[in-house]
């Protein structure tokens, strides 16, 4: 239908709305890639279960799969208090093969499946490299040479066998230092006499770990920064974690209004004679409080999905400001909601499906964040003591959760933006752009009628709206050929 013949049969209050009402923000609607990360199923397990995770990744449409290359795990002697005798640390064959081989197999197995292989590099320190009483103040000169050595086994021209035939491992571009650095059990101490100290620990660790990969070729590749968890709740803040804008902002030695720090303030944070900070990216764990994404955070300092323009305008100050190369990306590369059941103390399962397509909706419309990511595809084993994760896709025995992986793979939100307008966001991750997908809605028990098409786009997303009478007494959905989405109604956020 032509647009001049939609705009002649509205009327005119309709047609007013409609053209007040703001487009959807471009840019990462058009380009946002879809992160997976699952280490229980992907690293140490049967190189079955490996390539049958892997498999099904590929097939929900992930683009990027992430993993933890633990340097403890690799490293010799990891619980010695000394460094092993003429151990340098820079060279992959000093490290552990077997545990390599696991990494190396798991890198192989997500190119040949057509995917990006993701690593973060370390998380546990060898005891050898971080004192002598933790593991969670690593050494940066030893993280920077173990740096060196995975960026060289994973060059593209490392051969494991000297053998002439042998072929040389594949090559990986994607890179994230350490993991959740604004959090104790990560990286010890977080603060100091009330001044925030991990950012400190960390700005070192990033230089070096900068400096690891520029001399093992990879100069031009991604480094993403930080793995930052959103926010900190009443009693972990000034001790267990740092405010993520907090810590860029110390990260990169400025004070609240984004000034350099001098004199005392800056011989405390180690800020003399400050370098930009390398990196082309941060990476973020945008997780939400309970009651889902629409529930703001009260600090300014923190920042969940539904925030995240808090977190592009602190990137945008510090690039104005020279501490940081201008217009990073986020990149979301862990999320997710623990789910009741398993676990009775998390979100009703029930809820999750919205929460999600919810989320991935604040994503899209925010054009800084380059990825949406799944945190993980299989939930880990429930104990008495709660611990691991129970937001995956799947639970521990490996059953999908019912409404919570269809959302996945077919995310669906309806924002209520009017009494009779509504803006219907959705996607087929797995499809290939150019698709058309058909959105209808019903009133109470009446049948499915058509509100019109969509086309989805390269990362198989589509975001429409629409006018329709009662628009929250509604139910939607969409259709891909014969397959359904779930059925959503409209959300009028808070």
């Amino acid at each position: 239908m032509k647009l001049l013949h939609v705009l002649k049969t509205l009327p005119v209050a309709a047609l007013v709305v409609l053209l007040l009402m703001p487009a959807a923000r471009a840019g990462a609607s058009a380009s946002q890639m879809t992160l997976m990360q699952d280490d229980s199923q992907l690293l140490f397990t049967t190189d079955e279960r490996r390539i049958e995770t892997i498999t099904e990744m590929q097939t929900l449409g992930v683009d990027v799969v992430k993993f933890r290359l633990d340097w403890a795990s690799v490293a010799p002697s990891p619980n010695s208090k000394q460094k092993p005798s003429g151990f340098s640390g820079d060279d992959p064959a000093e490290y552990n093969p077997a545990v390599w081989g696991v990494y190396d197999r798991t890198v192989s197995a997500i190119l040949d499946h057509g995917m990006q292989p993701y690593i973060l590099l370390g998380g546990r320190a060898p005891r050898w490299a971080s004192g002598k009483t933790r593991v969670t103040r690593p050494d940066a000169k030893d993280y920077g040479r173990f740096v060196q050595a995975v960026g060289t086994r994973y060059s593209g021209t490392y051969k494991k066998d000297p053998s002439p035939l042998a072929q040389p491992l594949p090559r990986v571009g994607k890179y994230s230092a350490w993991n959740e650095t604004n959090l104790k059990f990560w990286l010890a101490p977080q603060y100091s006499h009330g001044t925030p100290v991990s950012p400190k620990i960390y700005r070192g660790l990033l230089r070096a770990a900068h400096t690891g990969l520029v001399n093992s070729g990879h100069g031009g590749d991604d480094l993403f920064i930080g793995e930052l968890l959103p926010f900190a709740r009443s009693g972990e803040a000034g001790r267990e974690k740092v405010r993520p804008i907090e810590f860029l902002r110390e990260l990169a030695c400025v004070d609240r209004k984004y000034k350099p720090y001098k004199g005392k303030a800056a011989r405390d944070r180690d800020c003399q004679n400050f370098k930009r900070l390398p990196g082309t990216g941060l990476a973020y764990h945008p997780y939400t409080l309970p009651g889902g994404p629409d529930i703001p955070t009260p600090n300014k300092d923190d920042a969940s999905v539904g925030e995240l323009d808090r977190v592009v305008h602190a990137l945008d100050k510090l690039g104005r400001a020279n501490r940081i190369s201008k217009g990073w990306p986020i990149w979301a590369t862990e999320f997710g909601y623990q789910t009741d059941p398993p676990d009775k103390f998390q979100t009703p399962i029930k809820r999750v499906p919205n929460f999600l397509g919810e989320a991935e909706w604040f994503s899209y419309r925010n054009p800084r964040v380059a990825t949406y990511a799944q945190y993980p595809l299989v939930d880990d084993r429930l104990t008495n003591g709660g611990s691991g994760f129970q937001s995956g896709l799947r639970t521990h025995d490996r059953k999908k959760k019912k409404g919570v992986y269809e959302a996945f793979e077919r995310p669906l939100y309806v924002d209520l933006v009017t009494s009779k307008v509504v803006e219907v966001f959705g996607g087929v991750r797995s499809a290939a752009a150019g698709q058309k997908v058909k959105i209808e809605s019903k009133l109470g028990k009446g049948s499915w009628k058509k509100l019109g098409t969509a086309t989805l786009g390269a990362q198989g997303y589509f975001d429409r709206k629409f006018q329709v009478s009662k628009a929250a007494d509604r139910k939607f959905r969409f259709k891909l050929g014969k397959t359904k989405s779930r059925t959503a109604t409209a959300h009028r956020r808070r």
